[in-house]
């Protein structure tokens, strides 16, 4: 059974938002890994929603 590993990603964040990242895991009980995917899936998700069906 081959495991596919998850894709890594080097990134810079503007001063101060590492700490409101930080603050932001610690309080919803989550890595700071596990918040930026949590706002990532959910903004994506929104923008699903928000797209016009063409073929109608």
């Amino acid at each position: 059974m081959i495991r596919e590993t998850p894709d890594k990603f080097m990134l810079r964040l503007p001063e101060g938002l590492r700490n409101r990242i930080k603050e932001a895991a610690e309080r919803n009980f989550r890595s700071m890994n596990a918040e930026i995917v949590f706002h990532l899936n959910r903004t994506y998700a929104e923008d699903e929603t928000k797209k016009v069906d063409v073929t109608a």
